[in-house]
């Protein structure tokens, strides 16, 4: 299993008991979804390696798990794992629809702006904690912008053509492009505040 054809389920981050017990912490927006998974690949090094789950219950919070995995049957082998990211899969996820994806879909994909307009390709999308925010490049410029991604940006989402339509803060493509971005008109700074 390659790590590009899975995604990051979340980690094995400790020992639970004597016997080879693990806590499984799955970041994962409804982790209750994976309750009934059969098996992790778990990073050892720079390989993933697959484990089977004999057995899977809920730990103190949502998203925390104690897994018993199979050939994992005490403290010592479990020590050597803990703190070891855990993946998935990608033909695991659920299908999206709408204008929801998952970060790691569109890399690749072009961006436009609301009018239609492209933008540019997006290399990698950064996940901060706040809000997610997509690497482009533009093609036209040979420069690169950082389009952010926080609740109120309104995303249209297209599978088939493999592009997001951004509508973008005014002044975000100039900041980045220049002014030949609005084609000799004077623009505005955005200072994030929506209110004016």
């Amino acid at each position: 299993m390659n790590k590009a054809d899975c995604f990051v389920l979340g980690k094995l981050t400790k020992p639970h008991g004597y016997k080879g017990s693990m806590v499984l912490f799955i970041d994962a927006d409804a982790p209750q979804a994976y309750m009934d998974i059969e098996a992790v690949w778990v990073e050892v090094g720079e390989r993933l390696v697959p484990h089977f789950i004999d057995a899977m219950r809920p730990h103190n919070t949502a998203d925390k798990y104690v897994v018993e995995l199979e050939g994992v049957d005490n403290e010592a082998k479990a020590k050597a794992i803990a703190g070891c990211t855990a993946y998935l899969p990608t033909s695991m996820l659920p299908e999206l629809d709408g204008n929801t994806f998952y970060l790691h879909e569109v890399n690749g994909w072009t961006v436009t702006d609301a009018q239609g307009d492209a933008i540019g390709t997006i290399r990698k999308v950064l996940d901060y904690a706040m809000y997610p925010i997509l690497e482009v490049h533009a093609e036209a410029h040979n420069k690169d912008v950082l389009i952010p991604l926080p609740a109120q940006i309104e995303v249209k989402v297209d599978r088939n053509a493999q592009s997001l339509a951004v509508d973008l803060p005014e002044g975000l493509l100039e900041t980045y492009l220049g002014t030949e971005a609005t084609d000799g008109e004077e623009g505005e700074w955005w200072d994030g505040d929506e209110s004016h």
